[in-house]
């Protein structure tokens, strides 16, 4: 969650609580007018604006996570997982000979390093089976749809796959 949403929310609901408030004091008590920072305003109007903008504040905080999505600076930070320098120059060697280098697959790549390693680190088998599964389909499907040799793909799936399986040094990513 966005930090900035909570704070936001708060000061809706504090906006549109004031409003009923007023309203329900004021109204009992028969006030149409209330002076303000010297301006007399009416209390239906006051009471309208505050209503409002609290309920327009909290639809805010609601749709900032929609379009502004929030991934905090402690994350990218992070120490990653680094293959050896021989493990590093094989895999970029065999994604460039069959062009698998573009940002996509690079990102898929570091993050089933990450995601591997996590689970391999808590011993857990399924996981680490369903990543590899999950990885081996998406080179597969990149290469079908680069339209390699049918015959080449299950030999260069496997070969990435080993490459990435293999233990993973940690190391900082600065």
């Amino acid at each position: 969650m966005h930090p900035i949403v909570p704070i936001i929310m708060a000061l809706g609901a504090i906006l549109f609580l004031a409003g009923i408030a007023v309203q329900a004091r004021l109204g009992v008590q028969r006030i149409n007018t209330i002076k303000l920072r010297g301006k007399e305003y009416k209390v239906w109007f006051f009471v309208t604006t505050t209503v409002v903008a609290g309920v327009a504040l909290i639809m805010l905080s609601v749709l900032i996570p929609k379009h502004m999505p929030y991934q905090p600076e402690s994350a990218s930070n992070s120490v990653q997982p680094v293959l050896s320098s021989n493990l590093k120059y094989e895999l970029d060697s065999v994604l460039s000979s069959m062009n698998l280098n573009n940002d996509a697959m690079m990102n898929t790549i570091n993050r089933f390093q990450v995601e591997y390693q996590e689970a391999s680190q808590r011993n857990e088998k399924n996981t680490m089976d369903l990543l590899i599964l999950e990885m081996a389909y998406r080179i597969r499907t990149e290469l079908q749809n680069r339209n390699h040799p049918e015959n080449q793909i299950e030999r260069e799936v496997e070969r990435i796959i080993g490459i990435l399986k293999q233990p993973i040094k940690q190391g900082n990513d600065k």
